[in-house]
């Protein structure tokens, strides 16, 4: 998969995430009644639902393809905003070599961020749901290696923080569990010295959905107050 997605041109991915949404937007206000400013007031005036999610995120950091993780807990309203905070951490360090005086060291890039988000779900169906998707990084990137004792040292680190737009799309298989897809970007805005890498990058979301409140209904016969 990784090495699939190594091979596109960044540049199209880009101008895609950016098309794909306004073209989705221009479809779903002709079919829907109601004005967004409308859709805002109605879902904010309504109780909340627990949103809980997983996703996967694949970016780019010096031409190496890598993996970051990543667990939302929030609040859903009406099934068309959804707010809350997540936490990433990137699952496979990235390595180089650090000169450290009269030592060159290997090292692993480590990075790690919470991410208050947005979602704004602009059309869903029974099976189908797309949503346009920010969500802003606030963490710190670092190079670490381990000591002769097996200790790990933190060389060097820097406050990263980010900016991630995206368009998603969810799809339900079965009661109890979906897949989802999107694309987007990630836009660094501020990187303290220290780390030297480039973290701003195109990126490919993959998700499993499993649907808490379907299979507490189908088990309990009742219902559990979180969104699905």
């Amino acid at each position: 998969m990784c090495t699939f997605i190594s091979r596109i041109n960044h540049s199209v991915i880009f101008i895609l995430f950016l098309l794909i949404p306004a073209s989705f937007c221009a479809q779903v206000v002709e079919d829907t009644p109601l004005t967004f400013e409308d859709q805002y007031r109605k879902s904010f005036h309504s109780k909340p639902k627990l949103d809980v999610k997983f996703d996967n995120r694949f970016s780019f950091i010096r031409d190496n393809d890598v993996k970051t993780i990543g667990v939302k807990v929030g609040f859903s309203f009406r099934r068309k905003f959804k707010v809350g905070l997540g936490i990433n951490q990137m699952l496979l360090p990235v390595e180089k070599t650090v000169v450290e005086g009269d030592t060159t060291l290997p090292v692993n890039l480590e990075y790690f961020y919470f991410s208050p988000y947005i979602e704004y779900v602009f059309f869903n169906s029974r099976k189908w749901e797309f949503s346009l998707s920010t969500q802003f990084g606030i963490g710190g990137a670092s190079y670490q290696y381990n000591n002769t004792e097996g200790k790990k040292i933190k060389l060097v680190e820097s406050v990263v923080l980010s900016y991630e737009p995206a368009t998603l799309i969810d799809y339900k298989i079965i009661r109890w569990f979906g897949i989802g897809t999107g694309v987007g970007y990630r836009f660094i805005y501020y990187k303290s010295p220290g780390v030297k890498e480039q973290f701003s990058s195109p990126e490919y979301v993959i998700k499993l959905k499993v649907y808490l409140g379907e299979i507490f209904r189908t088990l309990t016969g009742k219902e559990l107050d979180i969104d699905d």
